[in-house]
């Protein structure tokens, strides 16, 4: 089995992966946009490896691989910092939603209902 053969079943196998992962609802469609894409690049990649030498020779790079892992690190830290931000979307909804929790609790211990649960 050649390389190229084996990426291309390497990148197949990611995009069938990920898709079994949404539907047993692993994964959210939204994050796997981002692992479909990685798939199909790899089986591009895979198909037409003289794109990388051209992408190196298009912005200056004397070393076509070194391109592939320049991409690769620079795609990890946008995912890295979409992450982070999906994070903190995250905690600041759960501070807000354990305040309204706390507010509602209290408005309902003042109308005297006893059966309020205290963690």
């Amino acid at each position: 089995m050649s390389i190229s053969g084996f990426l291309v079943g390497l990148g197949l196998f990611v995009a069938l992966m990920i898709f079994l992962l949404i539907r047993r609802d692993r994964l959210v469609v939204m994050h796997s946009v981002w692992w479909l894409g990685i798939a199909l690049m790899i089986v591009v990649l895979a198909l037409f490896p003289e794109l990388v030498d051209l992408g190196a020779k298009a912005v200056g790079i004397s070393y076509p691989p070194s391109l592939l892992f320049m991409s690769a690190i620079l795609i990890l830290v946008i995912k890295l910092l979409l992450s982070d931000i999906d994070r903190s979307h995250d905690r600041r909804r759960l501070l807000l939603l354990a305040q309204k929790v706390s507010m509602l609790e209290a408005q309902l211990k003042e109308e005297g209902h006893t059966h309020v649960d205290n963690e």
